[in-house]
């Protein structure tokens, strides 16, 4: 199921299939994201809203639905980044232990994985989760 990997397959090919895997994963979840954000950064003497359901009720109705993806750009380019990045890392490191067939032990596989999250770690997590913050922080202050 799903789309079968092709052993000539290039890092590019790999970098661009994680970059739209990344994107569709932050349409979805943004706003989920942002309702938490928001939540996070009230103030905690005089807060805004009461939970979840009411910062997005409150968000849609001061800005429309499209209130929701206020600062989403960083995310999606992020979330884009770090697929991207996690999945070439693995499929570099992947590569390096495929036996004559294309296969890969269940160790080299875990190996593989362990190097993907590092180098989404790396490349991505930590630039794009304080710039995320940054940018959702300065459109609740009406800053940005």
């Amino acid at each position: 199921m799903g789309i079968k990997s092709d052993p000539s397959e290039g890092p590019v090919r790999t970098f661009v299939k994680g970059f739209l895997t990344g994107f569709i994963e932050a349409i979805i979840c943004y706003p989920t994201e942002f309702v938490k954000t928001q939540l996070q950064l009230q103030s905690k003497s005089n807060p805004e809203y009461t939970g979840i359901i009411d910062c997005g009720k409150k968000t849609v109705a001061k800005n429309g639905f499209m209130g929701l993806y206020s600062g989403a750009a960083p995310l999606i380019i992020g979330s884009s980044g770090k697929q991207a990045a996690r999945w070439t890392g693995y499929q570099a490191v992947a590569n390096q232990f495929k036996d004559d067939k294309g296969n890969l032990s269940i160790p080299a596989r875990m190996f593989s994985g362990a190097c993907g999250g590092v180098t989404e770690a790396v490349f991505a997590v930590t630039p794009i989760e304080t710039l995320k913050t940054r940018v959702t922080d300065d459109m609740r202050r009406g800053t940005g």
